[in-house]
């Protein structure tokens, strides 16, 4: 048995814990104190002491075992009465030697009972060496000590209580931390199971946090948490309990509950309370967030399993964000295909596993290629190719959508580059890349973007960078910047997807960009729907009238050339003109220029 194992205490209160392990080591000290005592009246052959030292070497090896066993407060308690026999024992043999050992219950029951009670033990002692008729003034003393060890112990308490309480609190909100939550939780799922009751968490995501961070600074990011803290905490009962595990994400424990039902409605009535602008240092912010739910008691899942399931009920819930999801066992499914899909992400970015693609955009005056957008494609080991539709969304919320972006950034421009070359004195192919929000978050978006071009040898105004309309609206003023400085390059900008964001059409004529590409929803209806004429007229004129180029996406047939061809649209991209193509066909068909039949 080690010395760890003998410092041992069975005890789920920390505090209990914490003077079980000293009371040891003092229970330790004296023990071997005794055994040294019983070894020197033993090879002095003095006999008279053998009863008293095998009593108290038993009497100490009992606290030990009534101590490890979780019983601390009563194995002190006894430490501090047999410590005071003692003391007294002594008096008929050796006077001086008891004034020595007096003050040991004294500092005993300070140290491990509670700061005052070293005065009791005090009084005790003084009053037994009075009647023990040994009483001087010097016993006195005892007070003094007693004063000092109150003062001693108290501030020991005191900062342990504190550093407790720093240990497992938040230091921004407040909240109980993690290792709190989990603690709490197992208490309740224990009691819920006795009560025959259920137990809900919910784990809270606050959607975009990142992005008002970013804009407002962390200071102010910080001030949100803080208020958005306060806001839950008002929406709980006084048996619930709410913790930050970190960054935006927060957690609240709802106990006692009867089923699902009140779990519910104390989520809608969060998200619904959460909706409410929050005004920061005169800035009104407004956030979304989506919250995971589990429930469970002790005989259906332990405080891990149900905190991971609502964790994975939250990642459904992140799919549309600002709502929430109940766990289902059918989720596990879905979260080992995710994981499965993130890891062979992460082989292919590692391995080159992605493809290029490229798709011709057509000038409808000249008929002819002026214009290829780079496409990415995944050439999966097992599952050939795979569009971006089934892992674009899990790039972006992983980020890997940034090295991804990196590596077709550098072989558009690359290639790009190369067609120039090839065709000599031909017009040049501009060549369109997307970008995503996780993209223009990257604050080394725009050096990567000179980088690539400087490698390929390419003039920054043969690159054209497309972005989405709720890309801006996400976060608008950050947006503009990085497009400033990425206009600053001489880099062409592209409003991908436009009409789809449901926006004003004011705000456009702030923004740096050079083009318009008219969302393909629009683009199917054409020649078929006035209204949906009507719209894509619209929108030509108010692009033209701005000095901007009109791409239209998700042509399909020659309805729809004759009709943009009308309305004077200046670019368009779709199957009618040619699918995406890898890069060897892309490359032959630049080559042979082609002229597309364009209706009148």
């Amino acid at each position: 048995m080690g010395l760890k194992t003998l410092l041992e205490v069975r005890s789920r209160s920390p505090s209990r814990r914490r003077k079980g392990r000293v009371l040891a080591i003092m229970l330790l000290g004296m023990l071997a104190g005794m055994l040294t005592v019983a070894t020197y009246n033993a090879i002095y052959a003095q006999s008279q002491y053998y009863v008293i030292n095998g009593v108290f070497v038993l009497l100490l090896v009992g606290l030990l075992v009534l101590n490890r066993l979780g019983f601390a407060y009563l194995a002190g308690l006894w430490t501090v009465a047999l410590t005071g026999v003692g003391s007294l024992v002594l008096i008929g043999d050796q006077l001086s030697a008891t004034f020595i050992t007096m003050p040991i219950p004294i500092l005993i029951a300070s140290s491990l009972l509670a700061p005052w009670a070293g005065f009791i033990v005090a009084a005790i002692m003084i009053a037994a060496a009075a009647i023990l008729d040994v009483a001087t003034i010097a016993l006195l003393t005892l007070m003094i000590v007693a004063i000092i060890s109150y003062l001693f112990a108290d501030s020991l308490e005191r900062a342990y209580r504190e550093s407790r309480y720093q240990a497992l609190h938040d230091p921004l909100t407040d909240l109980p931390n993690r290792a709190l939550f989990l603690d709490r939780l197992e208490q309740e799922l224990a009691s819920a199971e006795r009560a025959g009751r259920v137990v809900a968490v919910l784990f809270i995501d606050l959607d975009n946090f990142k992005v008002i961070n970013d804009s407002l600074g962390h200071h102010l990011g910080d001030r949100l948490l803080v208020e958005v803290s306060l806001r839950i905490r008002n929406c709980l009962r006084s048996r619930d309990s709410a913790a930050r595990f970190g960054g935006d994400e927060f957690t609240i424990l709802l106990a006692n509950l009867w089923d699902a039902g009140a779990a519910v409605r104390v989520t809608e009535r969060l998200l619904e309370v959460l909706r409410e602008p929050f005004v920061v240092a005169k800035h009104e912010v407004t956030v979304s967030a989506s919250v995971g739910i589990a429930l469970g008691n002790g005989d259906t899942a332990g405080p891990s399993d149900l905190l991971r399931n609502a964790d994975t009920a939250l990642y459904q819930a992140k799919g549309t964000k600002g709502r929430y999801e109940v766990f289902r066992p059918s989720m596990n499914t879905r979260t080992l295909k995710r994981l499965k899909l993130e890891e062979d992400l992460r082989r292919a970015i590692e391995s080159g596993g992605f493809e290029v693609h490229y798709q011709p955009q057509v000038t409808l005056d000249t008929h002819t290629i002026a214009e290829m957008e780079a496409l990415v494609r995944w050439g999966h080991p097992r599952r050939g190719l795979v569009m971006p539709s089934e892992f674009i969304q899990v790039t972006e919320e992983t980020g890997l959508i940034v090295p991804i972006g990196e590596r077709v950034l550098e072989e558009a421009c690359r290639r790009a580059s190369e067609w120039c070359y090839q065709n000599g004195h031909r017009p040049r192919i501009t060549m369109c890349v997307n970008l995503s929000m996780r993209q223009l978050q990257d604050p080394d978006l725009v050096d990567k973007v000179e980088r690539a071009l400087h490698r390929a040898a390419l003039d920054a105004n043969g690159l054209k960078l497309e972005i989405t309309e709720t890309m801006v609206m996400e976060d608008e003023q950050h947006v503009i910047g990085v497009l400033q400085d990425l206009s600053a390059l001489g880099v062409r900008i592209s409003l991908d997807d436009f009409g789809s964001g449901y926006s004003s059409l004011n705000y456009v004529k702030d923004l740096p960009v050079d083009d318009l590409k008219i969302d393909k929803s629009f683009i199917d209806g054409l020649g078929e729907d006035a209204v949906n004429d009507a719209i894509v007229r619209l929108i030509v004129d108010f692009a033209h009238t701005l000095g901007l180029k009109v791409t239209a996406e998700g042509v399909e047939n020659e309805r729809q050339v004759a009709s943009l061809t009308a309305m004077k649209c200046d670019l368009a991209q779709g199957f009618y003109f040619s699918k995406p193509l890898p890069s060897e066909a892309a490359g032959a068909l630049v080559a042979t220029n082609p002229l597309w039949r364009v209706p009148k």
